[in-house]
């Protein structure tokens, strides 16, 4: 599942959430592998991003894209 996000995360989450950042000429992407994340980091996403937890148990991986060039 890919969710646009406007903010790119802190450091703090990049690292805590083991996110894999990659980019190209337009966008910044999040890859967050979901199956290896506790039930609280879970409810954080789904706070933070607006993501339904229902979706976040049902998916393998969860992308962030954040567009860069406008």
């Amino acid at each position: 599942m890919q969710k646009y996000i406007h903010y790119d995360p802190s450091p703090e989450e990049i690292y805590s959430l083991h996110m894999q950042v990659t980019s190209d000429s337009g966008h910044h992407y999040y890859k967050i592998h979901l199956s290896e994340l506790t039930e609280g980091q879970r409810k954080h996403i789904a706070q933070r991003y607006g993501v339904s937890l229902n979706i976040l148990e049902g998916e393998q991986y969860l992308t962030f894209v954040r567009i860069t060039d406008i």
